[in-house]
C-alpha cells in the first residue's frame, strides 16, 4: 500500500474512531460562506466557530513553554492516530478541519517551526500527495505551534489561489524555472514554478536571503508558503509579511475582529470563527487588514529589482 492510499484510509478509520475529529468534520459540513469580490479577484468566506482555538491561538513564549505541545505524540488526544512519513514525520488528520481533507504532518522530534533544510522535504510531500497542497505557516505568521515543526496538506482546488496563479505576471524567467506574481492581489506575492527540485530549491534559497533585507527576519523571515505538484511541475508560492496581526486584533468591545491569518487565509480563502466578523468583512475591510500586514508598496518597488535578477 503506498503512502497516498495508507493516508487515505487513516481519514476514513479517524472519522469514525477518533470523536473530537468525527464531531469536527460534521460541523465543518454545516459551516457557511459566501464569496467577496474584490477586483478580478474573490475571497472566499468560511465561517469557522471551531478554528477560534487557532486563530485566538496565544504564542507568548511564556505561555508556549507552560502548555504540553499537542504536536507533540505523547500528549494527542485520546482517540488520534497517524501513520509515519519517512523517519522525520507523522501525518494525522486535523482534529480541527478547514477542509473536507485536511492534514497536519508534524516532525517526530519537538523542533522549531523553522523552513530552513526542510524545505525539499515539502517538496517530497507534494509529489508525494499531488492531490493536496502543502503548506507552511512560519513561526510569526500564523503557526499556532510555533515550537514544534509541521507542514499541514488541504485539498486542491479549495482555495481561490489555485485558479488566481492563472494571471500572474513574470518577473524572471529561465530555461527551466519561472518567478512571477499577482499584482493588484492585496497580499504581495512571489510564484515560483519548476519541475526541478534541486533547482526550485536553489531559488528558494537565494528569495528567502533577499526578503531577510526586506522583512522582519527573526528566527526567519515571515512568510506563508504554499506548494503542489500537477504534471511534473511544482508550483510555490511564498508571501512575505511585516506583521502578524492588525491592531483590530487587540482592540475591545465593537472594534474588534479576531483576524490573525495564515496561509489558508493568504490564499485566498478566510476562515472566520466569529460569526460577527463573518457578516462585516467588505473589500474595503479587508483591503485594510491585509494591507497592514503584507509589504507596503514602497517595499514591494524596492524588492521587485532583486527578484528579477534572480538565479538558481
Amino acid at each position: 500500500m503506498n503512502i497516498f492510499t495508507e493516508t487515505e484510509k487513516l481519514a476514513e478509520a479517524q472519522l469514525q474512531e477518533f470523536e473530537l475529529a468525527k464531531i469536527n468534520y460534521a460541523n465543518l459540513k454545516k459551516a457557511a460562506y459566501k464569496t467577496i469580490p474584490i477586483g478580478t479577484y474573490t475571497f472566499e468566506l468560511q465561517y469557522n466557530p471551531d478554528r477560534i482555538r487557532s486563530t485566538a491561538a496565544n504564542i507568548t513564549p511564556r505561555v508556549l513553554q507552560s502548555r504540553k505541545c499537542f504536536l507533540c505524540s505523547e500528549n494527542l488526544p485520546a482517540g488520534q492516530k497517524g501513520i509515519p512519513y519517512g523517519q522525520d514525520y507523522n501525518i494525522f488528520v486535523n482534529p480541527y478541519p478547514i477542509f473536507q481533507k485536511h492534514f497536519t504532518v508534524p516532525a517526530t522530534t519537538h523542533s522549531p517551526q523553522l523552513i530552513k533544510g526542510r524545505f525539499t522535504d515539502m517538496l517530497a510531500l507534494a509529489k508525494d500527495f499531488p492531490a493536496y497542497t502543502i503548506f507552511y505557516n512560519g513561526p510569526r505568521s500564523g503557526a499556532s505551534a510555533p515550537d514544534h515543526f509541521h507542514f499541514q496538506m488541504a485539498q486542491r482546488h479549495v482555495m481561490p489561489l489555485e485558479k488566481d496563479i492563472q494571471h500572474g505576471e513574470i518577473v524572471q524567467q529561465g530555461h527551466a524555472y519561472t518567478i512571477s506574481t499577482l499584482n493588484n492581489y492585496l497580499r504581495k506575492n512571489i510564484l515560483c514554478s519548476s519541475g526541478d527540485c534541486d533547482l526550485l530549491s536553489s531559488l528558494f534559497t537565494h528569495i528567502s536571503e533577499i526578503l531577510e533585507n526586506f522583512i522582519p527576519s527573526c528566527p526567519e523571515p515571515m512568510i506563508n508558503l504554499l506548494t503542489w505538484y500537477s504534471e511534473g511541475i511544482w508550483t510555490v508560492a511564498i508571501f512575505p509579511r511585516r506583521e502578524l496581526r492588525p491592531w483590530q486584533f487587540f482592540a475591545e468591545g465593537a472594534g474588534k475582529i479576531l483576524f490573525s491569518p495564515g496561509c489558508v487565509d493568504f490564499a485566498g480563502l478566510l476562515v472566520t470563527p466569529r460569526k460577527e466578523d463573518f457578516d462585516r468583512y467588505t473589500p474595503a475591510l479587508l483591503a485594510d487588514l491585509f494591507g497592514q500586514l503584507t509589504l507596503t508598496d514602497a517595499t514591494w518597488k524596492n524588492l521587485l529589482p532583486y527578484l528579477q535578477t534572480v538565479h538558481p
